[in-house]
């Protein structure tokens, strides 16, 4: 793989997706607070839709940065293994902890070594993780979609490409209707391992998200282009994404009436759903265009993105626990705030304390298995020196 220069909207748009996963997180745990009121509900709901960009822009950046990398010779063996290293390790590392803490709740910490191994497959340890386990199938998968990828580009004139990714997206639009068929045909085959992947484990099966990968192969294999598309067609992805976001706001508001009151639950705006397919991808292309406009702008709020982004992936793999640390002060500080406030605390305690605790584990000598990130001492006056990170999450 050759040296190339940086995308400069990827790690902002890393650090924005981020954000969105603490928010989305936040709001789920206070959405069962007692005492929500209906406006509670519009507004945690608002801020909710403004965050799902969140998992489909992770894969669509794991897709950019990959085929913008390696655009030449691909060398698998040395590819894993860097992946391994990157990735899995520091996976490993934060499931075992989450399964520990667990088990002390549970058990009285003892940890059953067949069941934990099933969990790091299946991304199970704690409810952030599953991510990780459809990310990895991306990687794995890679020399698989770079050839498909690369062969069609070749076959298709330069004319017609933004056609044949229009579409791949119809298609992935009709999979997204045939989840709920699907997952009853394999229930009731019951294969071994496939049906599974299929039904208890579909959110994580990288089938589902397989647009937004390609999404981004086809921006990062022609960045400058990509960037024209996505400026042209503004007209177009601003409107539908306000007017989706209007919609779906107003038919969440409808299902929190229930014959027992006022009940927030956001089951309808599963990621696995038609409209929901068509909205991500709008969101993708708002959130890329919102990127490139902070990028170009510059600015404090673009230098914290950049930070964020740079550290996010080990602030993603702890962010769950630094939920919980926030539950604490929310207990004894906010606890006759609304769920909207106590929501927003819980969201910028939890960035601040992941992103902290991201950046210290990272000057240890073993940062980089814990966090992937090694931030190395320079002498006075001097950045400290980030290990390249372009392939993280």
């Amino acid at each position: 793989m050759s040296q190339k220069e940086r995308i400069s909207e990827v790690a902002l748009l890393r650090g924005l997706a981020f954000a969105a996963v603490v928010l989305q997180h936040s709001i789920a745990h206070y959405a069962f607070a007692p005492g929500a009121r209906i406006q509670d509900g519009v507004i945690m709901t608002l801020l909710l839709l403004c965050s799902k960009f969140a998992v489909p822009v992770f894969v669509f950046i794991t897709g950019m940065v990959l085929f913008y990398n390696y655009d030449g010779a691909l060398k698998y063996g040395t590819f894993l293994r860097k992946r391994f290293m990157d990735i899995i390790v520091p996976y490993i590392i934060w499931s075992l902890v989450y399964e520990l803490g667990n088990q002390l709740v549970q058990s009285g910490g003892f940890i059953h070594p067949l069941d934990f191994f099933q969990k790091l497959l299946n991304g199970k340890s704690s409810y952030h993780l599953w991510y990780i386990v459809m990310i990895i199938q991306c990687y794995v998968l890679f020399p698989v979609f770079r050839y498909a990828v690369r062969r069609l580009s070749a076959l298709l004139p330069s004319t017609w490409r933004p056609a044949a990714l229009a579409g791949f997206g119809i298609l992935y639009i009709l999979l997204m209707l045939a989840v709920g068929p699907v997952y009853h045909v394999m229930d009731q085959f019951q294969l071994p391992v496939i049906s599974s992947w299929f039904t208890i484990y579909a959110d994580r099966n990288v089938i589902y998200f397989f647009f937004y990968f390609i999404l981004g192969a086809a921006a990062g294999m022609n960045v400058k282009r990509w960037n024209a598309w996505v400026i042209k067609a503004q007209l177009v992805y601003w409107p539908l994404f306000i007017v989706l976001t209007g919609y779906l706001l107003y038919e969440m508001i409808g299902h929190f009436q229930t014959p027992r009151g006022t009940v927030l639950s956001f089951n309808y705006l599963s990621l696995l759903r038609p409209v929901m397919a068509v909205y991500c991808i709008t969101s993708i292309f708002v959130a890329y265009r919102v990127a490139t406009w902070m990028a170009y702008k510059g600015g404090r709020a673009a230098r914290m993105l950049t930070v964020m982004g740079t550290l996010s992936y080990g602030a993603y793999l702890m962010h769950a626990f630094m939920l919980r640390v926030t539950y604490y002060f929310d207990e004894t500080l906010f606890a006759d705030w609304s769920h909207v406030l106590r929501t927003l605390a819980s969201f910028v305690l939890c960035i601040i304390f992941s992103l902290a605790g991201t950046w210290l584990l990272a000057h240890l000598p073993m940062g980089k298995w814990i966090v992937g990130l090694r931030i190395r001492f320079r002498p006075a006056g001097s950045p400290p020196a980030l290990q390249k990170q372009n392939l993280k999450i």
